[in-house]
C-alpha cells in the first residue's frame, strides 16, 4: 500500500511538473510577443503634442537654486506654457494656521501675465523625494488631525487660486495608491481619505481633478475612479538597490496596449503624462550629489531625443517634463546649457 500511495503521488507530482512547466513556456512566449510587439508595432510619431514642465521648488533647492529665478527662466527663456506646479504643504504652512504664500502668489501671477496654464498640486504626498511633504508640527498629530489639517491646507489654497483664469486643473495627491518615498509616502493613501480631498477640491473649483498613478507599475484603476484626468509617469531609467541601474525593457506601444486594455474594461478616461524622465536617477543620492559625468552619462541630449521619440509614440498628447530643473542648473553651474536649449525647442516649437 505504501509503495502504491508514493508511486500514485510521484506521478502527480511529474503531471504538475509538466503543467507548471507548459504554464510558464506559455508565459515566457507571450512574454516575448509582447515585448516584440511594444517596440516594432508602434513606430509613427506622434506630432499634435502638448509639452509643458513639472517646476518644483524642493528641487531649486536641492539643486541650490533660487525658486524664483528658474521659474522666471522656465517661462521667458524656454517659454513653457503648461507647468504642473507643485504647492508644497512645507513651504506654505510652516506654522499651524501660519500660511506664507509668498513665491506661489509670485509663480501663479507671473505665469498669468505670459498666458502659461497651471496644474496646482496639493496633498501630502508630492513630487520629489521623499514624496511626503508634511511640516514638522503636523507630523505629531493624530491620522485623523492630519487628514482634517490635510484638508483645510487644500480649502485655503483652492479658495486662493480657484480664480486664477490660468488655473486649469489641480492634481489630488501624487501617486496616492502607489508605494514609493519616505515618511507617510511609504503607505498608500485610504481611498476614502482621497475620495474626501477631491470632494473638498471639487466643491471649491469646476476645474477637473487630476489623480496620478506609476505608468509603469500602477493599475491604474483606484487613480482613475476618482479622476477627471489620469495622470502617469514616464520612466525609462531607474536605480534600485537590488538591481543597479535598471533600463524599462518595453516599448512605447507598452503604454498603448495598457491604456487601450484599461479603457476595454473600465470605460475611456483622459490620460496624461505628468512626468515625463528627462533627468537621470542615479545611485543612492540625489541629484547633484553624485558625480557629474555619470549624470551626463545617464542623461543627455542624445537620451532626451530619445525619449522624446519614445514619447511621441505611445499615443498621447499631452506631457511634462521632468527635469527641467536640473537643466538649469546645468546651464548656470556647470556652463552646459545643450539640454536646456533642446528643451527650449521642443517647447517653443
Amino acid at each position: 500500500p505504501y509503495f502504491d500511495y508514493f508511486g500514485s503521488l510521484s506521478a502527480l507530482m511529474r503531471k504538475f511538473l509538466k503543467i507548471l512547466e507548459v504554464f510558464a513556456g506559455t508565459v515566457l512566449f507571450l512574454g516575448i510577443i509582447f515585448y516584440l510587439i511594444s517596440w516594432r508595432a508602434f513606430q509613427k510619431e506622434r506630432q499634435d503634442i502638448t509639452w509643458g514642465v513639472t517646476f518644483s521648488t524642493v528641487m531649486t533647492r536641492q539643486l541650490g537654486l533660487d525658486p524664483r529665478a528658474v521659474f522666471d527662466a522656465v517661462i521667458d527663456d524656454l517659454g513653457a506654457k503648461k507647468i504642473r506646479l507643485p504647492v508644497y504643504w512645507t513651504d506654505i504652512e510652516p506654522e499651524e494656521g501660519e500660511y506664507v504664500f509668498g513665491d506661489y502668489d509670485y509663480f501663479v501671477k507671473t505665469s498669468e501675465r505670459a498666458g502659461a496654464k497651471l496644474i496646482l498640486a496639493v496633498g501630502r504626498k508630492l513630487p520629489r523625494w521623499p514624496e511626503c511633504h508634511v511640516p514638522q508640527w503636523a507630523r505629531e498629530l493624530t491620522y485623523d488631525e492630519k487628514q482634517k489639517a490635510i484638508e483645510e491646507m487644500m480649502r485655503v489654497v483652492a479658495t486662493r487660486y480657484g480664480d486664477y483664469g490660468n488655473v486649469v486643473a489641480w492634481q489630488v495627491e501624487n501617486e496616492p495608491f502607489f508605494q514609493f518615498g519616505e515618511g507617510c509616502a511609504l503607505e498608500t493613501i485610504k481611498p476614502e481619505n482621497v475620495e474626501q480631498e477631491v470632494a473638498r477640491v471639487r466643491g471649491l473649483s469646476d476645474k477637473p481633478v487630476i489623480v496620478t498613478d506609476s505608468g509603469e507599475r500602477g493599475w491604474w484603476v483606484a487613480a482613475a475612479r476618482h479622476a477627471d484626468i489620469l495622470g502617469i509617469t514616464m520612466y525609462r531609467q531607474t536605480w534600485s538597490s537590488v538591481l543597479g541601474f535598471v533600463r524599462f525593457p518595453f516599448g512605447p506601444g507598452f503604454y498603448l496596449m495598457k491604456n487601450w486594455a484599461f479603457e476595454k474594461v473600465f470605460g475611456p478616461k483622459e490620460v496624461w503624462v505628468v512626468e515625463l524622465q528627462v533627468e537621470p536617477w542615479g545611485p543612492e543620492k540625489l541629484l547633484p550629489d553624485y558625480d557629474l559625468s555619470l549624470q551626463k552619462d545617464l542623461m543627455n541630449v542624445e537620451r532626451f531625443r530619445d525619449n522624446i521619440s519614445y514619447a511621441r509614440r505611445t499615443g498621447f498628447d499631452t506631457f511634462y517634463l521632468w527635469g527641467i530643473e536640473w537643466f538649469y542648473w546645468l546651464k548656470e553651474k556647470q556652463n552646459d546649457p545643450d539640454l536646456w536649449r533642446e528643451a527650449g525647442e521642443l517647447l517653443r516649437a
